[in-house]
């Protein structure tokens, strides 16, 4: 046991990721409180190979030290978490994370002042999704707990107390029922005004504008968005001039993989749509999110469809920023969108 890579977790996702490293070969130094009940742990010597702790807007986690610890805790993620998004990471010790915050010499052990390899891993739904189940395996936990420790705010802070009230009874259904009472206020709703957070694989998050919901199918998880364009310029991938007063409706359903952008004039002429192959839209207090997977399609008026970009996936797999099941997961998908935009162009 004493040859094992110790590692140390905190934050939202420390129980699950605990749950993760014990199976496959790694020891727990510097338990928490919390995490040493959970796992029934003895307090092991010495600093840890490997460091994980929360990003600072809580959508995944930064993971540094030795190289071999680092590569074997990226490399379980890949084989439990679909669409899980690892980047390399710039490390700049006492200095700034990108991204993140000052981490200094009293926070961090002398081990890792010699950082072999420093990770940025990002959870998009089906990861958190994922880790739900591993924590449940451990711990009551709430459906969509990862998800909504991420929210914060008076969300997590529900979500502490409905785990609470989870341990102490087995109506699942009831307290889940008394969580979304006491928390749906706090999600967007049909009128609302909300961010798209169109996050590149590279960590980039670009903010798409502002966009007002004309529309949200609660039974369906389905919305449509719209956004004026206020200058001129040029819509990518279609190759066609935007003019002051052009309108963007966007189509999103929560949990799909893909969201449709359709682009009128002002007068209402419809110019083409756009459609964007994404993780699984998530929807938070301040708008939506998804990690974009870099291929598109393309659709005209005259009813020509074009796909984009199939190569950038590739790429991400062979920098070992995304792994194979993924890119399984986006072909099929990429099929189900191009039969759906032909359908698309006879609406409206």
């Amino acid at each position: 046991m004493g040859d094992l890579a110790k590692a140390r977790a905190r934050g939202i996702y420390s129980t699950a990721l605990t749950k993760l490293l014990l199976d496959n070969g790694f020891d727990i130094t510097q338990p928490s409180i919390t995490t040493r009940e959970r796992f029934n742990l003895k307090d092991i010597e010495g600093s840890p190979d490997l460091d994980i702790y929360d990003r600072w807007d809580l959508q995944g986690v930064r993971a540094l030290g030795k190289a071999g610890a680092v590569a074997d805790f990226v490399s379980t993620l890949q084989s439990c978490l679909d669409d899980v998004v690892i980047r390399k990471w710039p490390f700049t010790f006492g200095g700034n994370h990108k991204g993140g915050t000052k981490r200094s010499a009293s926070e961090t052990d002398a081990v890792l002042l010699d950082i072999g390899t420093a990770v940025d891993v990002e959870f998009p739904a089906l990861s958190k999704e994922a880790l739900d189940g591993i924590r449940r395996s451990v711990v009551s936990t709430i459906d969509g707990h990862h998800f909504h420790k991420a929210c914060g705010g008076k969300i997590s802070s529900s979500l502490d107390m409905a785990e609470r009230l989870l341990q102490a009874t087995s109506s699942h259904e009831e307290v889940m029922r008394l969580f979304r009472q006491a928390t749906d206020a706090e999600y967007p709703d049909e009128g609302s005004v909300v961010e798209i957070d169109h996050v590149k694989l590279d960590g980039r998050v670009l903010q798409l504008g502002k966009a007002l919901i004309e529309d949200f199918d609660h039974t369906s998880s389905l919305m449509r968005l719209s956004r004026i364009f206020e200058t001129k310029g040029i819509y990518d991938g279609l190759a066609i001039r935007r003019a002051p007063g052009d309108r963007a409706v966007t189509t999103a359903q929560l949990g799909e993989w893909h969201l449709v952008t359709r682009y009128f004039s002002r007068e209402g002429r419809y110019k083409g749509a756009y459609i964007n192959l994404n993780t699984p839209i998530e929807l938070y207090p301040h708008g939506i999110r998804y990690v974009d997977l870099e291929v598109d399609v393309c659709a005209w008026p005259d009813g020509k469809v074009k796909r984009l970009d199939e190569d950038k996936l590739e790429k991400a797999v062979a920098e070992g920023v995304i792994g194979e099941k993924l890119v399984t997961l986006v072909e099929d998908k990429l099929q189900d969108v191009v039969s759906e935009i032909r359908h698309l162009e006879k609406r409206d």
